[in-house]
């Protein structure tokens, strides 16, 4: 039952009736309260009815003072007969023989906001009744808030509210709050108990102790979601059956889960603990229940099924099921960036079956890549939606996302499983980076692979139309930007451009694939990215060392400077400084800065700084004019996984000049360790014999910084296969 009108409407007919039964032509209507909770609720109803209103300030006589013609109300904040006076005196005899006395608080003004002859009425009364002070207070400001708005409430949420401190919905209480601060007193367990079994959790009924109370409704709750989801019910108990909701109707912990501030906490509850494993067991395919996000039981179910699949080869099925699975523990993102329905990005629960997703889908790359295999390397590993680039990716953003199944309790199959399916899949990431430098070597043994590509040397010359010197350019050269980590950025910088204001410049980012100079190291990389036309860069051996060149002369990083600035390029390698040029060369090395000091959390460093860069271009793109800005790079590197062992391998004596990965020299010949790279390769700019590493576990002996991990100079892709990003205004 509704209640029927607010608090102040139910003052105005109480003071207006006393003043149709007045005898006096001046009637006065003395209202006593208890608690002065009802002052702005009188003030109102007088507003309204255009009555005076005199309010007691101190003692009950002030009322007398400045006496008034017509009708008037009196106000006394507090009860008639308080504990503290002695005797029973009655100042205002008087007063009933005009319009009378009203005695009453808010407690009883609620029944007359409610049909009179509903008995449950006079219930209410009773449930609001408190001698607590602190109680009824929190009760009155229940009362005040419910019957002052614009929506009234029923009979039942008012006494839900009035049991469970202010909550609406008394199942949704216990789910998430379990007994709380409700007393328990026989009484208020008797109320909630109702309360509970009105709302349809039978299994309560025969329940009397609050914890016991709170556990049934809990498995209730678990046992409806588990039927709407497709248990068949008549597996349950009797109490526990609960009617399955409709097509559009949800569970009530799912109703809960778009609510609630508190999902973290929910989902240790509800999936931290397996609450009806036997019907559970029972159930022929869990991945039926897929969309079920509570019971530990159907979650261990879950893993062990999607882990059985993994191991038998049935990566795409593992793949789908892994997504399924963490979209519903997901839930969905509101336009404010928060969750509902589920338990949000951060609970372990879900970041557990997200790696499951990048498990899967690195164990379906490595078991395909290889069919796609073409004497086109390039397109093999730089293809935007097949290429094995994805491959890098994927091992990185296994290792960033850690292992958060350690947040979750120990009896859940993932604390045993994951760390032996990353180390497996670590393992065979190096197997595929070594028969992709097998490839690689058959592929250029075989012939000239690279003539038809877009060489970086090339880069000043075939975007001349780009770099016209009537345009304003930035150019953001990142030292070691791996293709990867290019399409990663690039991908960010299109987010961030999409959400610029509607009144600032557009912008349109494109990608391209070049290949970097080999060898792929900073000395020659960052040579070929200087002015000039591609006839005279080359790459030449001189006093038996290997030196990048531009008009014969060698190209050092001051010469390079020259270049540019005679070009009428800006350099710097400052954030704020130089920026006010038209023209501008920004230079940063921080990628390999930070590989080869070979840091500690290297692959969550190197995603921290694609999201920096995006950020930091992003803002210069916004606070500058430019015209065109592009984001080139050196070199890109490998980055084996910590268990790997590479081999340092000596340089043989023939070899005048080498780095890590490379060998250069008179007498270098095919017999040399490596690749073989002279005239015959038709590179256009290499013109001395210079022989690369493909194996990713070999590496030349060279005194000078770490390389355990991280490296480049050699034939891997990731090595010399480049993204640049172009980015044009308007």
């Amino acid at each position: 039952m509704q209640a029927t009108q607010t608090l102040p409407d139910a003052a105005k007919d109480t003071i207006r009736s006393k003043f149709d039964q007045a005898e006096s032509s001046d009637p006065i209507v003395l209202w006593w309260d208890d608690g002065n909770y009802l002052e702005d609720i009188i003030k109102q109803a007088c507003d309204e009815l255009d009555v005076t209103l005199k309010i007691a300030e101190e003692t009950p006589l002030e009322l007398r003072a400045n006496p008034v013609d017509g009708e008037q109300v009196w106000y006394v904040p507090h009860v008639k007969h308080p504990d503290d006076v002695e005797g029973d005196f009655d100042w205002f005899r008087d007063v009933e023989h005009t319009g009378g006395e009203v005695e009453m608080g808010i407690e009883d003004l609620t029944t007359h906001a409610f049909t009179d002859e509903d008995l449950g009425v006079w219930g209410l009364k009773s449930a609001t009744q408190a001698t607590d002070p602190a109680q009824r207070g929190e009760i009155a400001r229940i009362l005040h808030n419910q019957l002052t708005g614009g929506r009234l409430p029923t009979l039942e949420q008012l006494r839900t509210q009035i049991v469970t401190g202010g909550h609406t919905d008394p199942v949704a209480f216990v789910l998430e709050n379990g007994w709380g601060d409700i007393d328990d007193d026989p009484d208020t367990v008797g109320q909630l108990q109702t309360l509970l079994t009105r709302e349809g959790v039978d299994a309560v009924a025969s329940e009397d102790d609050p914890a016991e109370i709170v556990a049934a409704t809990r498995r209730w709750a678990v046992a409806e979601w588990l039927i709407h989801a497709g248990v068949d019910a008549d597996r349950f108990p009797p109490e526990f059956r609960a009617e399955t909701a409709g097509a559009h109707d949800r569970p009530e912990i799912k109703k809960l889960l778009n609510t609630t501030a508190s999902a973290s906490l929910l989902a240790d509850r509800y999936l931290g603990e397996a609450v009806w494993p036997d019907i559970v067991a029972e159930v022929d395919d869990p991945w039926e229940l897929s969309d079920c996000v509570v019971d530990a039981a159907l979650e261990h179910r879950l893993w062990e099924a999607w882990h059985t699949a993994f191991d038998a080869g049935n990566y795409e099925t593992c793949l789908e099921r892994a997504e399924e699975r963490h979209d519903a523990l997901l839930g969905s993102e509101t336009h404010r960036g928060q969750y509902r329905g589920g338990y949000g990005p951060d609970s372990p629960w879900t970041r557990v079956w997200e790696q499951a997703t990048e498990v899967a889908r690195l164990g379906q790359q490595f078991a395909t890549w290889a069919d796609n295999a073409t004497d086109d390397v390039v397109s093999l590993y730089a293809d935007p939606d097949d290429g094995t680039w994805q491959i890098d990716n994927a091992v990185l953003n296994l290792v960033v996302a850690g292992d958060p199944e350690t947040d979750l309790p120990d009896d859940h199959p993932a604390t045993a499983a994951l760390a032996d399916l990353r180390t497996q899949l670590q393992s065979e990431y190096v197997t595929y980076l070594e028969d992709l430098g097998d490839l690689v070597t058959d592929t250029v043994e075989a012939g000239a692979p690279f003539v038809d590509a877009d060489h970086s040397y090339q880069f000043f010359t075939k975007e001349s139309a780009g770099l016209e010197s009537g345009q304003t350019i930035a150019l953001f050269v990142i030292d070691a930007l791996r293709l990867d980590l290019a399409r990663r950025l690039a991908d960010e910088l299109r987010e961030h451009v999409a959400t610029l204001p509607a009144d600032a410049p557009e912008f349109a980012v494109e990608e391209d694939v070049w290949l970097g100079t080999l060898p792929s190291e900073t000395e020659f990389g960052k040579a070929a990215l200087t002015p000039g036309e591609i006839q005279m860069f080359d790459v030449s051996l001189v006093d038996g060392e290997l030196q990048p060149r531009r008009n014969a002369r060698r190209v050092t990083t001051t010469r390079r400077e020259s270049l540019l600035g005679g070009d009428g390029w800006t350099v710097t390698r400052e954030e704020n400084d130089g920026w006010q040029s038209t023209r501008v060369a920004y230079f940063k090395n921080d990628i390999d800065d930070i590989g080869e000091k070979e840091l500690s959390d290297l692959e969550a460093m190197l995603a921290r700084r694609v999201d920096s860069l995006a950020a930091f271009i992003g803002t210069k793109l916004e606070q500058g004019e430019w015209d065109q800005a592009y984001v080139l790079t050196d070199h890109g590197f490998v980055l084996l996984p910590d268990a790997a062992s590479p081999e340092r391998i000596s340089r043989p004596a023939e070899a005048s000049d080498s780095g890590r990965r490379w060998i250069a020299g008179e007498d270098v010949d095919g017999d040399s360790p490596g690749v073989l790279l002279d005239a015959s390769s038709r590179l256009g700019y290499l013109d001395a014999n210079v022989s690369i590493l493909a194996s990713p576990l070999k590496r030349f002996r060279k005194q000078g910084l770490g390389d355990a991990r991280f490296y480049h100079g050699g034939l891997l892709p990731q090595e010399f296969v480049l993204d640049f990003i172009s980015i044009t205004q308007g």
